[in-house]
């Protein structure tokens, strides 16, 4: 994950624990892609206060990550749907082979359903720069 995509996903686990001002500048930074001399003339700061507010912010989420772990559980969360995918995948085509396990086969394309609708609740959420299975 580049470090931009980690920065704006931590923002979005951890930005209600910065202060507003702080909030409002990594949103347009990172979530508006603005530059520092853009929101400096927004918010009627010195755009040397802009970097140093992001920097600070940076390593305040980072502290939060390592403490708290939120994404990291997700990653961990999202690469266990993805297993569970594949062997969904494996059990479908294997009952695909045989005629009489029919009614296996459509359980199966129910939980892969279900596995494809919890993984695009990350796709739509961004969070990872990954190909789908």
């Amino acid at each position: 994950m580049s470090k931009n995509l980690q920065n704006s996903v931590l923002l979005d686990l951890y930005g209600c624990l910065l202060t507003d001002k702080q909030n409002e500048i990594m949103d347009l930074y990172y979530n508006d892609d603005l530059s520092l001399g853009e929101i400096a003339a927004q918010l009627d700061i010195s755009r040397q206060g802009v970097h140093d507010a992001i920097k600070k912010c940076e390593v305040a989420m980072a502290d939060y990550e390592s403490k708290l772990g939120l994404l990291e559980q997700q990653e961990a969360y999202l690469e266990e749907l993805k297993e569970f995918k594949a062997q969904a995948m494996d059990v479908f085509n294997e009952c695909r082979k045989k005629n009489y396990a029919r009614d296996i086969a459509e359980k199966v394309i129910v939980l892969l359903e279900n596995l494809d609708s919890k993984l695009d609740e990350f796709d739509t959420a961004e969070y990872t720069e990954e190909e789908q299975i």
